[in-house]
């Protein structure tokens, strides 16, 4: 009876409590739930938004992902083919032995910082560029609602090669603005990868005069073959300790136009290569796309298309590219002591000492890179961009 006693009192503890209690806890307990739904609304409500400016600037935060990715891990390649085309070397592998040897793995990420805070704002503006050129083109074709519009350029992309002049034409206005803006940077990247080499070839440490079977590199660049001690570690010249330092040097003898040595050619390789890049990537996208019969577009397809356009603009505009970094790699240089007056100067010289070839060297660098990254750039892109529009629910 005494156990039956306590467990009726333990019952009717909330029975025994007055009135006045029992209406107070009830009331606080229908304020704390209706606090909790209004939170939980609210924060609904912020992330719808939040998922709506998202889904507006999806090919701003598509680009920024995929160049970050991109940069991280194609970076060291650009180093290489950079040391290739300004200096000689028997191969790619004896470049990255050296390198590695005298400045280690982190020597091959000299540089990066700018490109790397830069990349996904060049990248983002870009794309948007891009994007708008063509949604321009297409509001503005004059050939629009034309009957034989099939057998007419036009930029309505109804046939392959639509797609492929629309690309073109978008992509050539896209290059043009980035070069004009990146132009600086791309300079002060130039004079951070080749830092030690320069400072190496002037100061007499390594450099050596040409001898029997010995290949003369670009401007007079040739470093000898001597192997380097496992422990040796170039140390960068001051004024290429920091980017920061690199922009005052080149300001300080040149001025803040000297900031923009070799616009001309920077231009001419951006808004080509920027025309080919994505003319070649939406014709091959969406060629797979027509024989694949399908509406949409899966990873392999943005795989094989974003290495095709990596590889194929990479061979048409490398000579261009490689004259570019002859030209700038000697922007700290008196004007008398320089190697090449001009572009056609450097272009003519490379191509009598060493043929077309000479034009090419260090490419196997970038088409190493090429299929890989340009690959990878493009299937993060589009990842990013379909994820994006399937979080806001809203279509691509």
């Amino acid at each position: 009876m005494s156990h039956g006693n306590k467990i009726t009192g333990g019952d009717n503890v909330r029975g025994s409590r007055p009135p006045n209690q029992l209406a107070t806890a009830d009331s606080a307990a229908e304020i704390h739930l209706n606090t909790q739904l209004v939170k939980t609304a609210a924060d609904t409500h912020t992330t719808a938004e939040w998922r709506m400016v998202l889904y507006e600037n999806r090919t701003l935060a598509s680009a920024i992902t995929a160049a970050v990715t991109g940069m991280l891990v194609g970076y060291p390649f650009d180093s290489l083919k950079t040391r290739m085309q300004t200096h000689h070397y028997p191969s790619l592998l004896a470049c990255a032995r050296r390198s590695i040897a005298e400045e280690g793995i982190h020597g091959l990420y000299r540089g990066l910082l700018p490109p790397l805070l830069t990349a996904s704002a060049a990248k983002s503006l870009s794309f948007s560029v891009f994007e708008q050129m063509k949604h321009w083109l297409h509001q503005h074709d004059p050939r629009a609602g034309s009957e034989s519009l099939s057998s007419l350029p036009n930029f309505q992309r109804t046939t392959v090669g639509s797609v492929t002049l629309t690309a073109a034409l978008s992509g050539s206005v896209a290059g043009a603005v980035i070069a004009a803006i990146c132009c600086p940077l791309e300079l002060i990247k130039v004079q951070m990868q080749l830092a030690n080499l320069m400072d190496r070839r002037t100061s007499g440490i390594t450099a050596a005069p040409k001898t029997t079977g010995q290949t003369t590199a670009l401007g007079g660049n040739a470093l000898t073959s001597e192997p380097v001690a496992r422990n040796r570690r170039v140390v960068p010249p001051r004024w290429a300790t920091s980017n920061l330092s690199v922009f005052r040097e080149i300001v300080r003898r040149r001025g803040i136009f000297g900031m923009y040595y070799g616009l001309n050619l920077h231009i001419a390789r951006d808004a080509s290569g920027t025309a080919i890049y994505f003319a070649a990537y939406e014709t091959v996208k969406e060629t797979l796309r027509r024989a694949t019969g399908s509406e949409t577009t899966g990873v392999l397809t943005h795989l094989l298309a974003g290495g095709t356009c990596g590889v194929v603009s990479w061979l048409l505009i490398f000579p261009v590219d490689l004259v570019k970094s002859t030209m700038q790699s000697q922007v700290l240089r008196p004007t008398n002591a320089q190697a090449f007056a001009s572009a056609w100067h450097c272009l003519r010289d490379i191509y009598a000492r060493l043929g077309m070839s000479g034009l090419y060297r260090g490419v196997s660098v970038s088409l190493i890179r090429a299929f890989p990254i340009h690959g990878l750039n493009f299937v993060v892109y589009e990842w990013a961009r379909a994820t994006i529009c399937r979080l806001a629910r809203r279509p691509e």
